[in-house]
């Protein structure tokens, strides 16, 4: 299997991982060397071949077709939802209208990925495998705040469009009115410049690794999460999220997560199907001089997804 993407590019092909090891075979993956993490403890990896970053994007196929010989199948996943689902500027979908973009691209991404495949199956979450020792260090974690409402919160994704411009109001608001929560706020070390100086604030910016931020995912009362990595392993398990939809569409992403309040913002270009860049080609709101797709979701409809999610809890 080949997969040059991000992290949840990686998360997303995890149930064809485990398919074609039901099918008999051994899996070997070439994989971005920083994916790798994500896929530790999986026993359904036969062996991880880290791609060569030196190699021009315009030898990558005759690369891939030497990488293939000796194989009995080979799944080539790259560009399988960027440029497939999501148009890239110089793409012909990129200058589509908004509505033929939308029929073309509205497709699940997982779906899609396990129709390259080659299987029939759709609607399957995705999987991610932990020891021992990684979930009682989460259990350890999850006892000290056993009282409280813990919310995990991504702060940024991969793109410019994956950042929520009102999280720390948000945060401040809903702690005002439940003094039992407790916020996680996790990401790289960029993010810890959106990391709020408060008491109820637990930042783990840059201090968590991927893989403890993706199994907290698991164990927290709530994930909040723009269109990340974090989401896509928050979809492995039962528990409450909130996704903070941008590019992509419900039908595109959250479509078969459990327990999901997918929201977006009601403008005229989402879902628009395209990675951006730069803000040249983003309509920008400016107030915040954010992604509109992102700043126009209203603080309180995010409060309203989780008092829904707290009210449960309490029960």
């Amino acid at each position: 299997m080949i997969r040059l993407g991000a992290l949840g590019d990686i998360v997303q092909m995890t149930p064809i991982i485990r398919l074609l090891h039901e099918d008999g075979y051994e899996v070997d993956l070439n994989i971005k060397k920083y994916s790798a993490d994500v896929l530790r403890n999986n026993l359904y990896v036969n062996n991880v071949i880290v791609h060569d970053d030196s190699i021009p994007n315009e030898k990558l196929d005759e690369h891939w077709e030497q990488l293939g010989v000796g194989y009995d199948k080979v799944v080539n996943l790259s560009e399988s939802v960027e440029r497939g689902l999501l148009a890239i500027k110089g793409d012909p979908a990129w200058d589509m209208s908004k509505e033929e973009r939308h029929e073309l691209m509205n497709v699940n991404y997982f779906d899609r990925q396990l129709e390259i495949a080659g299987f029939n199956q759709r609607g399957i979450l995705p999987e991610l495998y932990f020891s021992t020792m990684e979930m009682q260090w989460a259990r350890d974690f999850r006892k000290k705040h056993k009282r409280e409402f813990l919310v995990l919160i991504a702060l940024s994704g991969s793109s410019l469009h994956k950042v929520y411009p009102h999280m720390e109001i948000v945060m401040r608001a809903f702690h005002e009115a439940h003094p039992d929560t407790r916020f996680i706020t996790v990401g790289d070390v960029a993010c810890q410049l959106l990391e709020p100086e408060a008491p109820y604030v637990i930042p783990k910016s840059d201090k968590w690794s991927i893989r403890k931020s993706m199994l907290m995912t698991k164990y927290a009362d709530l994930v909040i999460s723009p269109e990340t990595g974090l989401l896509n392993a928050s979809g492995c398990f039962d528990t409450p999220k909130i996704a903070l939809l941008s590019h992509s569409s419900v039908e595109n992403l959250t479509k078969h997560f459990k327990n999901c309040a997918s929201l977006s913002a009601d403008i005229k270009c989402y879902p628009c199907h395209k990675l951006h860049y730069s803000m040249d080609t983003c309509n920008k709101e400016r107030s915040t001089d954010s992604p509109a797709c992102m700043a126009k979701i209203s603080p309180a409809t995010v409060l309203n997804a989780m008092e829904d999610v707290y009210i449960e809890w309490r029960i």
